[in-house]
C-alpha cells in the first residue's frame, strides 16, 4: 500500500511556500540589481583566495538557514557583474529579465533530446536558428542548433567538417579514421579549438597554428606556410577556422581572406564568432564580418555580448541539412530511424542528449527588444573599448602602453611608470600590479600573455559603464604602481 505523501515533499511542491519565498528572492534580487547598478558594492569582485572561501562555506553549509537567506549570501560574495566597474572576463551582464525567464524555465524543466520532451522548445530552436542565421547574411537555406558553450560548438562543427571530409571516402564517425586529420587556426585563436582537435583523436600534431602580423590577424603567407607543413607532415587539412573575435585581444581574422583560401582547398571553413559575432549586428561594425556569410558554420555566443545568461550558444551552419553531420545513432527508446533527419528529434544533431530550454532565453530578448538591441550593445561596448583605449593613449608620456588598437570590447595595455632592466622585470611588475589591484580595487580587471609580455586586459561587458569609470580604473592602477 502506497505511503501517505511525505511532509518534507508536500513543502517542497506547496505553490504557496513558492510565492512567498519568490516575493522575497526578488526583493533580494533587485536590491543587488540596484547596489551593483549605482556602484554601492565595495568592490565588484569581492575577493579572497581560494582557502579563505573554501573555510567559509564548511563553515556555513553547517548551519543552513534557509533558501532566501543562501540566495542573498551567495549574491553578496559573488562577482558583481551588473557593477560597472566589473570589466574582467568575457562573460554577459545579462538582461535582468533573463533571470525572469529561468525562473520558468527551470520550473518546466522541457528537455530538448526528442520532441515530446520538449516540443515548444524544439519548434521555436528550429525557427530561432534559421530566422538568426539569415539576419547573420547565411544563406535562406541555413538552421543550426543550441548548445551549452561555445568549447562545444566550436567541438560539433570540426566533427561536421570531419565527417564531410570524408563523404565518398570513409567515414570517421561509423568506423573511426586515421588519427592524420588537421585543422587550421590562428596561434592567437581560443584554446577550445585546439581541445576539440585533440579530443577528435588527431593530438596536437592535428593544429595547424597559422602566424599572425603585429595586430593578431592571420596572414595570406601564414595560412599557406601551415598548409604546406601540415602536408609535409602526412596530414589531411580538413577545416580551416577564422577568429571573430580572438579571445586575448579582440583581434578579426579577415574572413574574406579565408572563405577564398578555403574554396581553393576544398576545405570547411568554420567561424570561431563565439564572442564577437554579434558585430554583425551592428551597422558600424559589421564590415568586421564580411565573408561570414561564406562560412559552413558560425558558432556564436548569445550569453556574451547579446545579454543572455550563460550558457547558451548558437551553432549555425551554411545549409541546415549540415547540421545532421556530426552524429547518427541508433536509439530505439527516442527515435524509429537514426538516419531520418528529423528536424524536431535535436539528439540527432547535438552533443547533448538533454539540454535547457535555450530557445526560450533567446526568443525572450527578441519578444521584449528585436534585434536591434544586439546592434545597439555592440555599438556601446566596442565604443567604450575605443574610450578606454584613447585614454590610455593620451596618458602614455606617463608610462602608460597600447597593445594595439582595438578593435572590439576587448583592450590590451601595461602601465611602466619606470625603467626596468628588461622585459622579464616589466613582466613581475605588471603581474604585482594586478594583483594590488584585485585585492584592492574596486573595479576588476584580468591579465593576459603574447609576445613574450604580460599585459592587463579590460573586456568591457557592461553597457552602463562609463567613461569616468575607465578613468577611476587608471587613476587607481596609478596609485598602486608607485608602491608594486
Amino acid at each position: 500500500m502506497l505511503e501517505a505523501l511525505h511532509p518534507l515533499l508536500r513543502r517542497a511542491y506547496d505553490p504557496e511556500r513558492f510565492r512567498a519565498l519568490g516575493e522575497q528572492v526578488m526583493k533580494d534580487a533587485t536590491k543587488h540589481l540596484q547596489d551593483s547598478q549605482s556602484r554601492q558594492r565595495e568592490r565588484s569582485m569581492p575577493w579572497t583566495s581560494p582557502a579563505e572561501e573554501k573555510v567559509f562555506w564548511e563553515q556555513r553549509l553547517d548551519a543552513p538557514e534557509g533558501l532566501a537567506a543562501l540566495l542573498k549570501l551567495v549574491a553578496d560574495r559573488s562577482n558583481g557583474l551588473q557593477d560597472p566597474r566589473y570589466m574582467g572576463h568575457q562573460v554577459a551582464v545579462p538582461f535582468p529579465d533573463g533571470a525572469l525567464v529561468g525562473l520558468v524555465t527551470d520550473l518546466l524543466n522541457n528537455g530538448g533530446a526528442v520532441y515530446e520532451m520538449g516540443p515548444t522548445n524544439s519548434a521555436m530552436e528550429e525557427v530561432l536558428m534559421a530566422r538568426i542565421g539569415r539576419m547573420m547574411g547565411l544563406p535562406d537555406e541555413c538552421g543550426g542548433i543550441l548548445c551549452h558553450g561555445g568549447t562545444l560548438a566550436n567541438l560539433v562543427a570540426l566533427l561536421a567538417a570531419r565527417r564531410k571530409a570524408g563523404e565518398g571516402v570513409s567515414d570517421a564517425w561509423i568506423e573511426g579514421d586515421d588519427g592524420r586529420g588537421a585543422v587550421l587556426v590562428s596561434e592567437q585563436a581560443h584554446y577550445c579549438v585546439d581541445r576539440a582537435v585533440r579530443i577528435m583523436g588527431w593530438g596536437a600534431e592535428g593544429v595547424g597554428l597559422v602566424q599572425t602580423d603585429n595586430r593578431h590577424q592571420i596572414t595570406r603567407s601564414g595560412l599557406e606556410a601551415a598548409m604546406a607543413a601540415m602536408k609535409a607532415k602526412g596530414r589531411r587539412v580538413v577545416a580551416v577556422v577564422g577568429s571573430s573575435c580572438t579571445t586575448s585581444s579582440g583581434a578579426y581574422d579577415n574572413l574574406e581572406w579565408l572563405a577564398d583560401f578555403a574554396a581553393h582547398h576544398g576545405l570547411w571553413f568554420h567561424v570561431d564568432g563565439a564572442h564577437g559575432a554579434p558585430a554583425v549586428f551592428s551597422e558600424r561594425h559589421r564590415h568586421l564580418l564580411a565573408g561570414l556569410e561564406r562560412a559552413d558554420s558560425v558558432a556564436m555566443d548569445f550569453h556574451k555580448i547579446m545579454g543572455v545568461p550563460a550558457l547558451c550558444t548558437g551553432l549555425f551552419f551554411r545549409r541546415q541539412e549540415m547540421s545532421f553531420l556530426p552524429f547518427t545513432q541508433s536509439a530505439e527508446y527516442l527515435w524509429s530511424d537514426a538516419e531520418d533527419p528529423e528536424w524536431w528529434n535535436f539528439g540527432k544533431r547535438t552533443f547533448e542528449c538533454t539540454k535547457r530550454m535555450l530557445s526560450t532565453r533567446v526568443a525572450a530578448v527578441l519578444e521584449e527588444y528585436g534585434p536591434q538591441i544586439w546592434g545597439v550593445m555592440v555599438d556601446r561596448l566596442f565604443g567604450l573599448g575605443q574610450e578606454l583605449a584613447e585614454q590610455i593613449v593620451e596618458r602614455r608620456e606617463r608610462g602608460w602602453e597600447l597593445a594595439m588598437e582595438p578593435q572590439a570590447n576587448i583592450v590590451c595595455f601595461r602601465y611602466l611608470p619606470r625603467d626596468f632592466e628588461n622585459t622579464e622585470e616589466e613582466n613581475a611588475f605588471t603581474l604585482r600590479l594586478r594583483h594590488h589591484h584585485l585585492e584592492q580595487g574596486p573595479q576588476y580587471i584580468v591579465q593576459t600573455r603574447f609576445g613574450g609580455k604580460v599585459w592587463l586586459r579590460c573586456t568591457l561587458m557592461n553597457p552602463l559603464t562609463e567613461a569616468s569609470d575607465l578613468k577611476g580604473l587608471l587613476d587607481r592602477l596609478e596609485s598602486l604602481g608607485e608602491g608594486a
